[in-house]
């Protein structure tokens, strides 16, 4: 209740002898020169939840495009961002927040497997309608096949958005 902007939220930027950096500097890391982790053969999953509170959605997928567009439409060969709809930050929420990404990353590591979906599922017994769907690596979304069970992975797939007239 005592919280004046103009004088607490510059402490974000705050150092001192024991915290040589700032709390700002290291959830602001952002750097889209990945080249040396790429030429190490190196492959990154990244899981958001599109409803998270702490971190946008929006800023990790102007992220991703930077590197995208740094390695000249190249970033999905080592990266791939998976957003959650409707989680929050880390998991909960309205949202299929139940899932492995680890599995996926070591596929793709050891055996060359670029993850298209990873299958994610709702929290078993919270409240709500319990559901799957396939996440799937921006920019694809999963897009109900028009039948199927519409609580069911198996009646989804990954669609990159069209392109609009031009």
């Amino acid at each position: 209740m005592h919280f004046d902007f103009d004088r607490d939220a510059p402490k974000i930027y705050a150092t001192n002898a024991l915290f040589a950096r700032s709390a700002w500097e290291d959830i602001s890391a952002r750097s889209t020169d990945l080249s040396g982790f790429r030429q190490r053969h190196g492959k990154m999953i990244v899981v958001q939840g599109a409803s998270d509170p702490v971190f946008s959605i929006n800023d990790t997928l102007a992220w991703w495009r930077e590197v995208d567009q740094k390695t000249h439409a190249g970033a999905s060969q080592f990266v791939r961002v998976f957003p959650v709809p409707g989680m929050t930050h880390c998991g909960g929420g309205d949202a299929t927040d139940q899932f492995d990404a680890l599995r996926p990353l070591m596929q793709w590591v050891e055996e060359g497997h670029a993850p298209g979906t990873i299958p994610a599922t709702t929290t078993p017994g919270v409240p709500g309608l319990q559901r799957s769907r396939p996440l799937c690596p921006y920019p694809a979304f999963a897009r109900y096949k028009g039948t199927g069970d519409p609580l069911s992975a198996g009646s989804f797939s990954c669609q990159r958005p069209s392109k609009g007239p031009a």
